[in-house]
């Protein structure tokens, strides 16, 4: 066993070299040679520079925005490997693959123009990811708009919520799925826009807010039949919750009568599996709702009134967290 621990003393007191590449950058090698291979897989900010000027400089200069891969390699005087690391970063972003051989320039290409003083690699991503974002995010609105009058329900409905199984009060909601997401950028830019997204859409809106608030159960009711009750909320941490919401998907100017309310207070009072009743609402309550007194001795403990002043900041936090 002796030579063996020399050996193993030796083996550990070999330098680790530092390893330079001219194109993505120096990198001290600490460990193996994957962790060198994983992190030096990121352009540096000086080849990001030079792809941004070749591809601007290109777009600008030419009748059709198209480049052959062999023009981008000879400029930046990469290897195709590097070009690959190039395409795996900024592909769909700042350019798109036509064929085996020609790139497609972006035409946002030209609006980075202003900040190439300060172009670096972390840069241009945030930036064109951001660009890609908003431009979903208006079709989104377009779709959401038309939606009720082409009658095409189920491309956004199914794609705003992953389902589970099914029980015998509905759907159960899996999880939130990236629609959700890019509907609250949506509101957050815009807080007007949530006047044109379908009232079905809201039903699944608030039960992925449930979903991303931690209930462990979250069951989505069928259109009809509902018995008053749009999501059922169940959450198990130490002290059973179970929820009943309602949701109003209502114009600006139409307000949630009394009459609304007092149907969830005789749903709660009728119900013996019920914590507590929520109306959920894009507009505002009638007048003096609250000291209604069929309503009043409900809140706030087993009915809670959702307006819109109070629905898109718990929206907000809810897309914001790391739920």
């Amino acid at each position: 066993m002796a030579w063996y621990a020399h050996f193993a003393s030796l083996h550990f007191r070999i330098p680790i070299p530092t390893f330079k590449n001219p194109l993505f950058g120096a990198l001290g090698v600490k460990g193996s040679f994957r962790d060198w291979n994983e992190m030096s897989n990121l352009p540096s900010d000086e080849l990001t520079t030079k792809l941004m000027e070749t591809l601007i400089d290109s777009y600008k200069n030419s009748r059709i925005p198209v480049l052959e891969k062999s023009e981008i390699i000879k400029e930046l005087k990469i290897s195709e490997s590097d070009f690959t690391i190039l395409q795996r970063h900024f592909h769909n972003l700042l350019f798109t693959i036509r064929g085996n051989s020609q790139l497609q320039i972006d035409r946002d290409i030209l609006l980075y123009e202003r900040r190439m003083r300060h172009c670096t690699f972390n840069d241009v991503l945030q930036f064109f990811r951001g660009r890609k974002a908003a431009a979903r995010r208006r079709r989104l609105i377009a779709i959401l708009a038309t939606q009720k009058k082409t009658n095409i329900p189920t491309i956004i409905i199914k794609s705003i919520l992953d389902f589970g199984g099914k029980t015998d009060d509905g759907q159960l909601v899996k999880a939130v799925a990236a629609p959700w997401f890019d509907i609250m950028e949506m509101i957050k830019e815009d807080p007007e826009s949530i006047y044109k997204i379908d009232c079905w859409d809201w039903e699944e809106i608030i039960a992925g807010a449930y979903k991303r608030q931690g209930f462990d159960e979250v069951i989505l009711t069928p259109r009809s039949g509902d018995k008053g009750r749009d999501i059922v909320a169940t959450r198990n941490d130490g002290c059973s919750i179970r929820i009943f919401d309602q949701v109003k998907a209502y114009k600006s100017g139409h307000l949630v009568p009394a009459n609304d309310v007092r149907a969830l207070v005789g749903v709660l009072s009728g119900a013996q599996n019920v914590s507590k009743g929520v109306i959920t609402t894009t507009s505002y309550f009638a007048p003096k709702i609250e000291s209604d007194d069929y309503i009043k001795p409900f809140l706030p403990y087993r009915l809670e009134l959702k307006p819109k002043n109070v629905l898109l900041p718990w929206l907000q936090s809810l897309s914001e967290s790391e739920s």
